[in-house]
């Protein structure tokens, strides 16, 4: 579970409103962005043409793309729900994925002698899944100030997951690219397909 999640962490407002849903259409495209489409798990996102593309995330997982910002990424990942959990078919929920989550980041930040401060979680869809935004925020010595909003959906055999860091001060000028970049999000193929996995009897 540890290693699912930090595939997310490493993968991975104004303010992203609760209940938006995020979903392309043909009217959202924005014109002239680049794309980017994940080989592995076949998710798309255009993002705009003077943000750099970083290198692939380790098994494709995902990449990381970088605003002309300062200290600021986006990091786009998708991974495998196989973790035993409280779901129907025996795997983690989604309120499960996000409190192991919390715990994990909580813990990373905490080994860097970092406190961070968490925000009310929100939720949302992201391409037409259930999905949960956490936020949170702290203080980095070099970089002052600094908030992150990872969004991430589950469905039974695959997961979703998007992360924002950017210095506070600079919040309000990167998401409002960061929310249009959204909503050409496309997820590839159904989270909820038929798993591999068998739920334990």
């Amino acid at each position: 579970m540890i290693q699912m999640v930090l595939v997310l962490v490493l993968a991975l407002q104004g303010s992203i409103n609760a209940g938006v849903a995020f979903s392309a259409g043909p009217e959202n495209d924005e014109r002239g962005w680049k794309l980017y489409t994940n080989a592995r798990f076949g998710f798309s996102v255009r993002y705009p043409d003077d943000w750099r593309l970083g290198n692939p995330m380790q098994d494709g997982a995902g990449v990381t793309l970088s605003p002309p910002i300062e200290h600021s990424l986006v990091a786009l990942s998708g991974h495998m729900n196989i973790v035993e959990g409280k779901s129907g078919d025996g795997r983690q929920t989604l309120d499960e994925f996000v409190s192991a989550h919390r715990r994990i980041m909580t813990e990373l930040y905490s080994k860097k002698s970092i406190t961070v401060k968490w925000g009310a979680d929100q939720d949302l869809s992201l391409a037409g899944f259930p999905a949960k935004q956490l936020t949170f925020t702290y203080r980095d010595e070099k970089q002052g100030e600094i908030i992150e909003h990872h969004i991430m959906s589950l469905g039974r055999n695959e997961g979703r997951g998007v992360r924002v860091k950017v210095p506070l001060s600079a919040e309000a000028r990167l998401m409002p690219a960061v929310m249009k970049l959204l909503k050409t999000y496309q997820p590839g193929r159904d989270q909820n397909a038929i798993s591999p996995f068998l739920p334990k009897p």
